[in-house]
């Protein structure tokens, strides 16, 4: 792989930097304090907690990155957020980087979102502003289990290059199975709290996502960062001989492609480690995607 210096934006719990352990990340940058706790606890890069919306041209190019990597929130494009777009002011930071990036320059930008964000006024815009600047614009939905991945998290990927692109080869399968994430060690006397109540699950059992072992070809749903709070979208739940649970941190962190040895530090409460998980990526998607540019 050749030597690459990146700017991590809207850096979360640094799931990029988990993926690309090999390129430089000359910074990583949020505005989430829980956030860099868990990035710092992994990461030695340098991360700020900045609002990207109030930060001026120079700060970008004093950087000299080659590669601008970006997860924006995704509220202002899904039903929860109303779909408000351009008009939520959680898309402040983008749309100040698509003025940015097309004064700048950088030779290479990706973005990471939810489906939706490809029929959104912000893509239209960020794409006829970037093609009027010379980009090469390529977008792709990819799904974690159209690569044998046991987790449903399809999301956008928008790929802006000044240098034309190959296209992205069809995914090489490497299965996964959910017997293969899930920890045989947590039982109701260790982990109490991730069980649910009978009344809950008389009460949602047919709204559930509901998974088991002894289903080879088990499938989780995508974890929301509301996954411990809400019962139904949030996530999936896993049958067991005591009943449904709730899956640990741990396992939700596998199911996104993190090693075990990525570490969800103590101080931060379960229901905040969900959340951090629920906004990150998925390792296995953005790996078939950029390694395949990165080489």
């Amino acid at each position: 792989m050749v030597h690459v210096r990146v700017l991590e934006l809207f850096a979360g719990i640094g799931g990029f930097a988990a993926a690309f352990p090999d390129l430089e990340i000359v910074e990583a940058i949020d505005i989430d304090q829980s956030a860099r706790e868990v990035y710092s606890a992994n990461f030695k890069h340098c991360y700020s907690v900045k609002e990207i919306a109030s930060l001026p041209l120079e700060w970008f190019s004093c950087h000299r990155a080659d590669f601008w990597w970006m997860s924006p929130p995704c509220t202002p494009f899904t039903q929860r957020g109303a779909r408000r777009d351009l008009k939520d002011p959680r898309s402040d930071a983008i749309r100040h980087l698509i003025h940015v990036v097309a004064s700048l320059r950088p030779p290479l930008v990706c973005i990471e979102n939810v489906i939706g964000f490809e029929t959104s006024q912000t893509y239209q815009h960020l794409h006829d502003r970037w093609q009027q600047v010379g980009y090469h614009l390529h977008t792709y939905t990819i799904c974690p289990s159209a690569l044998g991945w046991p987790n449903r998290r399809p999301r956008v990927y928008c790929i802006a290059s000044l240098e034309s692109l190959p296209e992205i080869p069809k995914p090489i399968l490497a299965p996964r199975s959910l017997r293969e994430i899930v920890d045989k060690n947590i039982t109701p006397e260790t982990h109490a709290t991730l069980w649910l109540e009978t009344k809950t699950v008389d009460r949602y059992f047919d709204a559930m996502d509901r998974v088991s072992m002894a289903n080879e070809s088990a499938m989780t749903a995508c974890f929301a960062s509301s996954y411990g709070k809400a019962i139904v979208r949030s996530g999936s739940y896993l049958e067991t001989p005591s009943g449904f649970r709730r899956f640990s941190p741990r396992e939700v962190a596998r199911l996104l492609g993190f090693q075990d040895n990525f570490h969800l530090p103590d101080t931060l409460s379960i229901q905040r480690q969900w959340h951090l998980l629920g906004n990150s990526l998925s390792l296995p998607a953005i790996r078939h995607l950029i390694a395949r540019i990165i080489h």
